[in-house]
C-alpha cells in the first residue's frame, strides 16, 4: 500500500513541470541548476509534479533518472493524469511507448516487458500530494474535499477505478449514461474533428461533468470539470469533441499555504490559445488564485514533439521550467539565468 498524502523533505528546493519523456531536457534542466543528471548529483532535491511520461523521445530513461534520484532521496513526484492512464491500462494519446506501440505517431522508445514491470511498481509508490507548511504539490487541482477522501494509504489505479465504478451506477440509475450513449452513438462517438454535432449534447456534457466530478482522485490528477453553456464553445479536444471545460478551481483557493502544479500547458510567451490552454496568460509568469499563491510550473515541454514533426530542432516555443523554491524564480532548460516570478502575495 502507498501513503497516498506524503510529507516534501525540509529546505530548498527546485519543483520540476511535466516532463513528458523529454530527457534531453530534464539533463539540460538539471545541469542548468547545478547539477549532473547522469552523475545523479543534484544540488538540491527535485520535486515533480507529475506527467513525467507520454508524447517526448524517451520517457524510459527519464524514469530511470528519477528513480535513481528518489532510492536516495534526491527526487520526489506525485502522480499525474499520464501515470494514471498507465496504471490503469488505458491507452491514450502519446503513450503507445508503453503498450509496444512504436508507431503511434511520437517516435518513442518502447519500453520492453521488463520495463513495465519496474515502471508500474514505480507508478504505484507515486503519492497523489506531497505537502510541508510553506508548500503544496499536486498535479492538477489542490481540492481540500478531495484530498480528504483519499484516505491515507491505497493503490491510486485501483481506488480510481473503484470511483469509476461508483459513478457508472450513481449515472446508470438515474440514465445518464445511456441517453449519453445514445447521443455519442448518433454522433460517431463524437470522434471526427471536422464532424462537429449540429446540437449541444447534454446528456454527454452531464456523464462527462460527473465521472470527473465524483473521482476525487480524477479531480486532483487532471482537475474540476464543468459543462459548457453553449454549442459555440465546444471544441474539439483530445480526440473528441468536448462539451464540458476545467474550471478555474485556483480562484476559489482561499487557503495561505502556496500550491504547484503541472498540467495545465502554460505559455512561456502572451497571447496563448486560451481554449487549448486552460491557464490564465496575465504573463508568463504570474501566480493565480484568490490569494495570488497558486503556480503552473507546466511550460508546455511536452508540445516539442509536434514541432519536432514540422522540422523545428530549437528554440522551442515551451520549455521545461523548475520553480526554485523557497526563491521563486525560474530556470528553464533553454535559459540557464533565473528569473523572478510575478504577483505572489506573501501569507
Amino acid at each position: 500500500m502507498t501513503e497516498l498524502k506524503q510529507r516534501l523533505p525540509d529546505g530548498p528546493l527546485d519543483l520540476i513541470g511535466d516532463v513528458h519523456g523529454e530527457y534531453d531536457a530534464l539533463r539540460a534542466l538539471v545541469h542548468n541548476l547545478g547539477g549532473d543528471l547522469e552523475a545523479g548529483r543534484v544540488s538540491r532535491p527535485l520535486v515533480f509534479v507529475g506527467d513525467l511520461v507520454d508524447r517526448g523521445p524517451d520517457s524510459v530513461a527519464v524514469l530511470r533518472a528519477y528513480e535513481r534520484l528518489a532510492e536516495r532521496g534526491l527526487a520526489y513526484c506525485v502522480l499525474g493524469n499520464h501515470e494514471l492512464n498507465l496504471l490503469r491500462g488505458e491507452s491514450k494519446e502519446g503513450n503507445g511507448w508503453f503498450h509496444g506501440d512504436a508507431l503511434d505517431g511520437f517516435r518513442s522508445v518502447v519500453a520492453t516487458a521488463e520495463d513495465r514491470a519496474w515502471i508500474t511498481a514505480l507508478f504505484e509508490r507515486l503519492p497523489i500530494t506531497l505537502e510541508r507548511d510553506d508548500l503544496r504539490v499536486v498535479h492538477a487541482a489542490w481540492l481540500d474535499d478531495a484530498v480528504e477522501q483519499l484516505g491515507a494509504t491505497g493503490h491510486a489505479g485501483e481506488l480510481a477505478s473503484a470511483f469509476d465504478a461508483e459513478t457508472e451506477k450513481h449515472l446508470a440509475a438515474h440514465g445518464v449514461r445511456a441517453s449519453a450513449d445514445a447521443e455519442r452513438a448518433a454522433y460517431g462517438y463524437l470522434k471526427p474533428s471536422d464532424e462537429k454535432p449540429d446540437r449541444f449534447l447534454h446528456n454527454v456534457a452531464e456523464d462527462d461533468e460527473q465521472t470527473q466530478n465524483r473521482n476525487p482522485i480524477r479531480r486532483l490528477t487532471s482537475g474540476p470539470e464543468e459543462r459548457l453553456q453553449s454549442l459555440d464553445q465546444v471544441d474539439h479536444l483530445g480526440g473528441k469533441w468536448r462539451f464540458v471545460q476545467r474550471s478555474a478551481w485556483w480562484l476559489d483557493y482561499h487557503h495561505p499555504t502556496p500550491v504547484v502544479v503541472g498540467h495545465y500547458w502554460r505559455s512561456r510567451v502572451l497571447a496563448p490559445d486560451h481554449k487549448k490552454q486552460g491557464w490564465p496568460a496575465a504573463s508568463a509568469s504570474h501566480w493565480h488564485g484568490a490569494q495570488r499563491n497558486v503556480f503552473c510550473v507546466d511550460y508546455s515541454v511536452g508540445r516539442r514533439y509536434h514541432e519536432r514533426h514540422t522540422g523545428v530542432a530549437d528554440n522551442f516555443h515551451g520549455g521545461l521550467a523548475a520553480l526554485r523554491w523557497p526563491e521563486r524564480t525560474l530556470v528553464f532548460d533553454d535559459r540557464p539565468e533565473a528569473a523572478p516570478t510575478l504577483g505572489f502575495r506573501e501569507a
